[in-house]
């Protein structure tokens, strides 16, 4: 689901259309009503969204959902340029979703992404994080953003990394520490490890990204997908508590938030084959075969096509967020709004 291409769009279009559509049931099963996400009221709550000309519109609408329970409004909007030597600017539809959250009294992050047509891009960190100069162009890029656009700060959402990258991006993010203001923020998206040396490995060297980073954004999802495993949990609870166990012997709890999907996985009888559904289009997909599994906290289900579907909907991520509480974690960050079901406090 993190593969951001051209298709999203559509899909952010086709979530926000039914979502309003389905529903729950009270036992769990049989998914056919949508239940809310209910986040404790101590935990801060980021929402995200993609800027996409086509679906402007839906995203505001998701945002405007759940407006009430939403602190911080993350908006992925820029990119790494080819050869790692720039930042592409925001464009308007990332400037209306800034707006539209500033105006409800809520915070912008821009997030930055080394991703393209095909996805998230290890080559393309490697340029920019290995290169001083190129470096600096995409810090004065973001800090341009900040200052002249009105963003409240900068997301840093850098995957496919490896353990080279680390010392870059270190360094990448004391330089854009550096240049911004002082009351400009700075997060960023880790992708998880079940151990502490397995952060390294995946390009983030956690205890020395805190002399700049404020607040991570742990993405506890993907556990399993289309394309990379077999039919499994988004993010299954007991691997979550892995995953963030093992980042807090690393990260403050303070300064850490839960990465919760919203949205889901349908394979087909091939395995892998298949694709990321919004929450909406999974209920639809499950033809009333749906039910709760209570060991992952997903729903999960197999209508008789061949095709197996899992998916972390608003009951899925009320436990994520029950467990960062008792962590006493920051909050909770959801992938994202347009695809997910709508959130309030609990």
């Amino acid at each position: 689901m993190r593969t951001l291409t051209t298709g999203t769009a559509a899909l952010l279009l086709a979530a926000s259309l039914a979502v309003t559509l389905t529903s729950c049931s009270a036992d769990g099963n049989n998914p056919t009503v949508a239940p809310q996400a209910k986040i404790p009221a101590g935990l801060a709550v980021e929402g995200y969204a993609i800027a996409s000309p086509d679906a402007t519109t839906a995203a505001v609408e998701a945002f405007d959902r759940s407006e009430a329970a939403i602190d911080t409004v993350g908006v992925s909007g820029v990119a790494i340029t080819t050869g790692g030597a720039g930042v592409a600017p925001s464009d308007e539809s990332a400037n209306s979703l800034r707006e539209a959250a500033q105006s409800a009294g809520k915070k912008a992050e821009l997030l930055v992404v080394n991703a393209g047509q095909d996805g998230f891009s290890g080559e393309l960190a490697t340029q920019l994080l290995s290169s001083r100069a190129n470096r600096e162009f995409v810090v004065s890029g973001l800090t341009g953003e900040v200052v002249n656009g009105g963003w409240d700060g900068v997301q840093i959402d850098f995957e496919s990394l490896s353990a080279a990258d680390a010392p870059g991006l270190v360094d990448f993010a004391a330089e854009l520490r550096d240049a911004l203001p002082d009351d400009a923020t700075i997060s960023m998206a880790v992708q998880p490890s079940t151990d502490e040396t397995g952060y390294i490995d995946l390009g983030y060297d956690l205890a020395a990204l805190s002399d700049s980073v404020d607040r991570f954004v742990l993405m506890a999802y993907d556990q399993h997908g289309t394309g990379f495993s077999e039919p499994g949990p988004v993010g299954g609870l007991p691997w979550v508590g892995e995953v963030l166990d093992a980042a807090l012997e690393l990260v403050p709890a303070d300064r850490l938030d839960l990465g919760v999907a919203g949205y889901g996985y349908r394979w087909t009888g091939e395995g892998t084959a298949g694709g990321a559904v919004s929450v909406a289009e999974a209920r639809t997909g499950a033809q009333s075969t749906g039910s709760w599994d209570a060991e992952q906290a997903e729903y999960t289900a197999s209508p008789g096509d061949g095709s197996t579907l899992w998916w972390s909907d608003g009951r899925s991520i009320t436990a994520r967020a029950d467990l960062a509480e008792s962590k006493g974690l920051h909050g909770v960050a959801i992938w994202q709004l347009t695809t997910g079901d709508p959130i309030r406090r609990g």
